[in-house]
């Protein structure tokens, strides 16, 4: 087993140090490796910190794509994933804090959150539904706003809807109209 996927444990340590707190021979001992088998592959703590982040983005990223399969609409798509990393954010707040802070702390995870967002937006964009000047633009402001919400969720605590008022406000700013946004956001979620 790769050193990357055994430090999925990692992220809650992170959760609750902080970057600061992140000792590598607690990321040895809680991904199972050893001290030098963690600087045999990252070169510094931060460098650990951005894989911990990729793989907890791209796993949750790999699950909406797979639910949303069949899901042609742009727009329905981006509330998919919009609501799905909400809930996640009130089902698993040690998870989210660690997104939340690799994300804030490394660039490139943007990207690659970007990589799996690029796709919905150009369908919304073909099919008429999102009007926005800058692709990148647009790309950076619905993971902002979501990563946003995400944390107000973890620091202030339950908002009844909080999923559906994200995506809502989220296709609102991509230039949904309100009643097709506030529609679209209160669609079931795939396996509802």
């Amino acid at each position: 087993m790769q050193p990357t996927q055994r430090l999925n444990a990692v992220p809650r340590t992170h959760a609750h140090a902080g970057v600061g707190g992140l000792a590598p021979n607690t990321l040895a001992e809680e991904a199972g490796v050893s001290n030098g088998t963690v600087y045999n592959y990252f070169r510094s703590r931060e460098e650990v910190l951005e894989a911990v982040g990729l793989e907890l983005a791209v796993q949750l990223s790999e699950q909406i794509l797979t639910v949303s399969e069949a899901v042609e609409s742009g727009a329905e798509r981006l509330s998919i994933a919009v609501r799905t990393f909400m809930n996640k954010a009130r089902t698993d707040p040690d998870w989210t804090r660690a997104l939340i802070t690799v994300v804030r702390y490394a660039e490139g995870m943007r990207s690659t959150l970007a990589t799996y967002l690029r796709a919905d937006l150009q369908a919304g964009r073909r099919q008429g539904d999102f009007h926005y000047a800058h692709e990148e633009m647009a790309m950076s402001m619905v993971i902002s706003a979501t990563l946003g919400a995400m944390n107000l969720l973890v620091e202030e605590g339950e908002v009844e809807h909080a999923d559906r008022i994200a995506a809502e406000m989220v296709l609102q700013a991509l230039g949904v109209p309100p009643g097709e946004a506030k529609r679209i956001a209160g669609l079931p979620l795939p396996g509802e």
